[in-house]
């Protein structure tokens, strides 16, 4: 895909691409289609929200055998990604102070856009007939052949926050669509009407999809003075999306917001706002939660960031992983806590907003 989606590309033609690519919603045979095309492709009618669950589904039964898992991840060059690592190993050791016998192996591919490099490190990691493998697909489908093969090894699977595949039983992940429509409420509480432009991750990724789609959506269903005026591809990288802020600033002189999908993103452009001179005239919000957006926002630059909670998206992953492996049924959805972090809350206990509490085991 190119640098962008095309610096003469108009908003029209950008959009139509975007809506055009294939739709890769849920697809368990149970989601009604129009309900995808209102709420998204990341929307599923029987997936339960990760708090609302824990209560249903009590303490967690304790497999009577070791544990060992792989997650194959995304490139620990982008920070959510490491905090996902991060999460997964406070998971394992919570778990062995609670007695279990676990143990994880966490890898990831060389880039965000190393896809033939994911699938080997995917291939390996089904090879070694783990128990259960975490996995966060770079894009829709550059894992199939591997998945494949661990389901037939009966291997179980969980998607961790990424693409939707119908071969991977159990998806773990925020709600993008939810996360755009977060982003465009807030952008809407502070500017009321105007001009705002999008800079979307790489579009083979549902999850920019979604994010994008759920931020356009909810101006056209709750504010039309409020136009999306440009859709520009910073393909998740840092540089690129400075470049993309540098071109919306000059080509769109009166906007007044930007939406990252992911902080690498928002922290570039947030260099592009700054040398143009238009910092707090021009409002940026990214995604994920990374501390350095976090630091960011302190700062009094960033303006925000749509707070997937990466750290604890992966301990929800792996518990839902034990729960099955020690006999429990899960549901085939289960999104994630998310919420707009801004100078006003960034300070603010995370566990305490999100109403956190460790696995309890039976």
């Amino acid at each position: 895909m190119k640098r962008h989606l095309g610096r003469g590309m108009s908003l029209l033609a950008a959009l139509a691409l975007l809506f055009s690519l294939p739709v890769m919603a849920v697809d368990y045979g149970d989601t009604p289609s129009a309900d995808v095309a209102e709420q998204g492709q990341d929307f599923y009618d029987k997936a339960e929200y990760y708090n609302e669950l824990k209560a249903r589904l009590g303490p967690i039964p304790r497999p009577d055998k070791p544990i060992r898992l792989g997650f194959c991840c995304k490139a620990f060059e982008n920070e959510f990604w490491r905090l996902i690592r991060d999460g997964s190993e406070v998971a394992v050791q919570n778990m062995k102070d609670a007695g279990l016998d676990i143990s994880i192996d966490v890898r990831a591919a060389q880039g965000e856009s190393d896809e033939h490099g994911q699938l080997a490190l995917m291939n390996d990691m089904v090879k070694r007939g783990y128990d259960g493998i975490l996995t966060s697909p770079i894009s829709d489908g550059n894992l199939l052949p591997a998945v494949e093969r661990a389901r037939a090894n009966q291997t179980p699977l969980i998607m961790i926050n990424s693409t939707f595949m119908p071969q991977i039983e159990v998806s773990v992940g925020a709600r993008h669509w939810r996360a755009g429509e977060l982003a465009a409420e807030w952008m809407s509480t502070r500017i009321g009407e105007g001009e705002v432009a999008i800079i979307t991750g790489m579009m083979s990724s549902s999850s920019a999809r979604s994010r994008t789609e759920g931020f356009t959506k909810w101006f056209a269903d709750n504010n039309p003075k409020i136009t999306v005026v440009d859709v520009q591809n910073g393909n998740w990288d840092r540089m690129k999306a400075k470049d993309v802020a540098d071109v919306l600033l000059k080509k769109h002189p009166n906007l007044r917001g930007i939406y990252c999908n992911n902080d690498t993103m928002a922290m570039g452009a947030i260099e592009s706002i700054k040398s143009a001179n238009k910092l707090g005239k021009v409002y940026l919000l990214g995604t994920d939660g990374t501390s350095e957006a976090h630091a960011s926002i302190r700062a009094g630059e960033l303006s925000g960031t749509v707070d997937n909670m990466p750290k604890y998206i992966s301990q929800i992953g792996i518990e839902m992983m034990v729960r099955r492996l020690g006999g429990q049924e899960v549901p085939k959805v289960i999104y994630t806590p998310g919420v707009v972090i801004d100078q006003s809350n960034v300070d603010d206990d995370i566990e305490t907003v999100i109403g956190w509490e460790k696995p309890v085991f039976k």
